[in-house]
């Protein structure tokens, strides 16, 4: 099941569903989904995970940023530092030019590539400090949406 949080409004696998809430204490919330009427009980916390009950259905939670989900979208939420970070292709398009290349040293905001998609031109930034791993792509190649593009360790 996947759900994302807006405002007053969800989205739950494609549809949206207007809501509201407001809390009843540290770990319970009153929550008024598509008009009906709920109780939410937060029963364990640890860091973004968490594990709540409503309606007597118990929920597995991970909380998300939107900065977070952004990342992720990008291709861009490589984890520890010390980890080979996979950047993804956002979207489907092609490949217009690459400014990096294997073993190369790269700052963090540095471009890495250009994306054309939908008549736009979009610059791929690295993310991180690292060296370049590896370049999956050249000028010309057409990609899918979430095709690795490049790694940098």
């Amino acid at each position: 099941m996947d759900i994302s949080v807006r405002a007053d409004e969800f989205t739950l696998d494609g549809r949206t569903v207007p809501f509201s809430y407001e809390r009843l204490g540290e770990e319970r919330m009153a929550l008024l989904i598509d008009g009906k009427s709920y109780v939410a009980t937060v029963l364990e916390a640890s860091g973004d995970r968490r594990r709540i009950r409503i309606g007597g259905y118990t929920f597995d939670v991970s909380l998300k940023s939107e900065r977070a989900l952004l990342l992720e979208r990008f291709g861009l939420s490589g984890g520890p530092a010390s980890a080979t970070m996979k950047v993804h292709a956002p979207m489907p398009g092609m490949v217009l030019s690459v400014a990096v290349e294997p073993g190369q040293l790269v700052e963090a905001g540095t471009g890495a590539l250009v994306l054309e998609a939908m008549k736009m031109e979009n610059e791929l930034r690295i993310a991180r400090r690292g060296a370049v791993k590896a370049v999956h792509v050249a000028p010309g190649d057409a990609v899918g949406k979430n095709d690795i593009l490049l790694e940098i360790e």
